[in-house]
């Protein structure tokens, strides 16, 4: 029975992220050599523009050099920047610090705070999970459904209350990056 139903997990995951699409990156390897290359991601069936982070989320990196596909391992790569297919631009770090020698996607990176996404698969159903982690110093908050990230992060910024209402206005469920960073922005000024 578990057999059957993991197998069905399986088969729905191949059906949702069945395409694929090469996105030109620029990889920054840890000697600053730079490559302009190509990546093979996997898009969703549904929606052809949803990539899945889960390529770069790997200990082996696969890029598209001359047609070939060659793996990098991730601790190799400092940095890889790319727009994705929503024309968002996407950075991904080798952040020791967060990653189990893979990469994450660095959302913020301000002078005193940073904000860091991991993605890593569930074991169970090949499900995406993500972790978001804010940095400040040698502080680390992670950030969850599970906490009331709103007193975290006003104890993380505590040294500016004036950001208060601004925090408050957060809705952690429902995160639009875009008000975060906007609260980060106005902590780095």
């Amino acid at each position: 029975m578990m057999k059957r139903l993991y197998g069905l997990l399986v088969f729905m995951y191949a059906i949702g992220f069945a395409q694929k699409s090469d996105i030109q990156s620029t990889i920054t390897f840890n000697d600053d050599h730079v490559l302009n290359a190509k990546i093979p991601f996997i898009t969703n069936l549904f929606d052809g523009n949803q990539i899945d982070e889960i390529t770069l989320a790997d200990k082996n990196i696969k890029i598209l050099e001359d047609g070939k596909k060659i793996k990098y391992s991730a601790a190799e790569i400092k940095k890889i920047e790319f727009t994705d297919l929503k024309n968002k631009p996407r950075v991904f770090v080798y952040f020791p610090a967060e990653s189990s020698k893979t990469l994450v996607e660095e959302l913020y990176n301000g002078n005193k705070i940073k904000w860091f996404r991991s993605y890593h698969r569930h074991g169970f159903d090949g499900s995406t999970l993500v972790t978001d982690v804010l940095y400040k110093g040698n502080v680390r908050q992670a950030m969850s459904i599970l906490i009331n990230n709103r007193k975290k992060i006003k104890a993380l910024m505590a040294d500016k209350p004036a950001l208060e209402p601004l925090i408050e206005n957060i809705n952690y469920n429902k995160l639009r990056e875009e008000d975060l960073i906007d609260v980060l922005k106005k902590y780095d000024e």
